[in-house]
């Protein structure tokens, strides 16, 4: 990561790097979409007389979807075409898609948002999909993702490989490019992320070669979002970590009722947190501050134990009669 701040500083002139927002793209980085979007474009401009192949969708990915079919009638019928009739065009792709599986998650996706929520940072998504159905299932699995931090094609008029759809992302968050983390897989959208001036990070998670997104201009590229994982970070001192995963357990408590589980790997973390800062606190070594708030955790954290079992014992009582 630090030779990529390098190289993002040498590439933008800024004297320095303060990362507080972290903008996705969907398709390819959060959701493991584009196998099926590929087979949908080949299927739907098939019926319209338009020629696509896996290629074409993969070269084309994070560009409008009206867009792509107006270049692709152009470059084959030798014809332009309105806006109107592209999205009639694109209705039938987004219907396409939907008689396709169920796409899954990208792997680590959900767990790569966690640790950035957790270093304090606001996350954005930034995609060139319209597919509502698509955009409902992105808000509803991804509980750190917002709408009023979504920028889909609907909300701007020029697409990637243009910055305009991160530099509205960018507004969304209420960051400036040094601030800005920029998250892709595909060219076209490497190059929006460059062009707007973000330290852009691409993960090569469809069939492009690195090369390409290379010579897009990523700062950095790596083979998939798990390996982003293992090496996200930024500087933090001691205190800013410590505090952030105080909010975040606090967070969990209030809305799970429970405590963090040893048996989820996805809790694993707070619940090591919280083991290590009983024993630093049975040691008389915790700081007056911390130990005041981490007494509350204590307290949270006994109170729902107590109301879970007896919701538990009331149950079992109710199995027995």
């Amino acid at each position: 990561m630090k030779e990529a701040i390098k190289r993002y500083l040498e590439r933008t002139g800024f004297e320095d790097f303060n990362p507080k927002a972290v903008l996705f793209d969907m398709d390819g980085v959060l959701v493991d979409s584009m196998p099926n979007h590929a087979i949908a474009w080949q299927r739907s401009m098939a019926t319209f007389g338009i020629s696509m192949s896996e290629t074409d969708a993969y070269l084309t990915e994070g560009a409008r979807g009206v867009d792509t079919i107006r270049n692709m009638v152009r470059k084959q019928k030798g014809r332009d075409i309105t806006e109107e009739e592209a999205q009639v065009m694109y209705d039938e792709k987004t219907r396409q898609f939907g008689l396709l599986p169920r796409p899954r998650l990208m792997p680590f996706a959900l767990q790569l948002q966690e640790k950035v929520y957790r270093m304090g940072l606001t996350i954005g998504v930034v995609t060139g999909s319209g597919q509502r159905p698509l955009i409902n299932r992105l808000l509803r699995d991804f509980p750190r993702v917002s709408r009023e931090r979504l920028v889909t094609a609907y909300d701007i008029k020029n697409g990637k490989p243009m910055p305009d759809p991160y530099l509205a992302g960018m507004e969304k968050c209420s960051t400036k490019p040094w601030q800005t983390i920029v998250v892709e897989n595909a060219p076209l959208g490497v190059m929006a992320g460059v062009a707007a001036k973000a330290l852009t990070i691409a993960v090569n998670t469809g069939r492009m070669p690195d090369s390409a997104l290379k010579e897009a201009g990523a700062d950095m590229v790596l083979p998939s979002m798990e390996a982003l994982y293992d090496i996200f970070t930024i500087k933090q001192t001691q205190e800013e970590k410590w505090e952030r995963m105080y909010k975040y357990v606090l967070e969990f408590y209030r809305k799970h009722h429970r405590r963090p589980s040893k048996h989820k790997p996805e809790e694993h973390e707070m619940h090591n947190w919280l083991k290590h800062n009983k024993k630093i606190l049975n040691q008389g070594k915790m700081k007056a501050e911390r130990q005041r708030k981490f007494d509350r955790l204590i307290k949270l954290g006994e109170k729902y134990r107590r109301l879970n079992q007896y919701a538990y014992q009331e149950t079992k009582e109710q199995r027995i009669l």
